[in-house]
């Protein structure tokens, strides 16, 4: 049976009558008929009984029509709910984003994409790069604002803004004001890191590394707001990316030198097929 077959049974059972529902349905007599007939021998019943050119629901065909209403109320719900979704005037975006950009960039993009798609929803989700790009690929999410996509993602990845990478040093540090501070005069001092599984502490620890030292790590931690809160709190020293959102006990920032960069951009999965409003959302930020 389908979906077309259970609806003209319904209106079948309103009318009662071949010649009534063929023309309400605007199709044939013989199409309406033939219907009925493979409706019935699915059904191994009869669904009506015949007197002349009336017809009469069976005890077999009530009980049909009550589950045929149910079954046709919840597809067309579903399909209310999906064009609600999928709408890319009205529908849901799934968006991930890193910690580290919860306070400035998402409510920005967020901010200007609502300002000409009012109606928009977003389902936020936040984690790290490399659970987003996972999310991603499994279907979890329709968009992400993060670092550049990891060799072999497949994600498509466009740059929106970048943050300046610092040295970073409590207020009081000797070493706060020293002019041309770089990162080898911090060599000696206790750093507070970023956990190995992080993006930034392989930046980091690169960095580092060309500088000629391995830091001496006395903290480690996967957010941003905790390294800079320990840095700010004279616990250590490190490499931060300069915050947009600067706070009253924030550390001391230096910018390195030469200049290192973080790019924050949106990514998204090519190889999947987008709703409207995930396509709408993805052409206009990333243009």
């Amino acid at each position: 049976m389908d979906v077309q077959t259970m609806r003209w049974f319904l209106s079948l059972c309103e009318t009662e009558n071949m010649r009534d529902t063929a023309a309400v349905e605007r199709i044939n007599q013989s199409t309406l008929s033939r219907a009925l007939a493979r409706l019935e021998a699915d059904l191994g019943v009869r669904l009506f009984h015949r007197h002349g050119r009336r017809l009469a629901v069976s005890r077999f065909g009530a009980l049909f029509r009550d589950h045929a209403a149910r079954a046709l109320g919840e597809l067309d719900q579903a399909r209310r709910r999906i064009d609600a979704l999928a709408n890319p005037d009205t529908g849901l975006i799934r968006l991930g984003f890193l910690h580290s950009v919860g306070r400035w960039l998402v409510p920005e993009v967020l901010r200007d994409y609502r300002a000409v798609t009012p109606g928009i929803r977003f389902e936020l989700r936040q984690g790290f790069a490399r659970e987003i790009y996972g999310w991603l690929r499994e279907g979890d999410i329709d968009a992400a604002l993060v670092t550049p996509p990891p060799d072999g993602s497949g994600a498509r990845w466009f740059r929106l803004r970048e943050q300046q990478l610092c040295l970073a040093l409590p207020v009081d540090h000797p070493l706060a004001g020293v002019p041309d501070l770089t990162l080898r005069h911090l060599r000696d001092e206790p750093f507070i890191a970023f956990a190995p599984t992080t993006d930034l502490r392989r930046v980091i620890d690169g960095l580092c590394q060309a500088a000629g030292f391995e830091p001496v790590i006395a903290f480690e931690s996967e957010e941003i707001a905790t390294v800079r809160g320990l840095i700010g709190a004279g616990l250590g020293v490190g490499v931060l990316p300069r915050p947009e959102t600067p706070e009253h006990d924030d550390p001391v920032y230096r910018p390195l030198a030469p200049a290192q960069h973080r790019p924050i951009g949106l990514a998204w999965d090519p190889h999947t097929d987008p709703t409207p409003a995930t396509a709408r959302f993805v052409e206009h930020v990333a243009s």
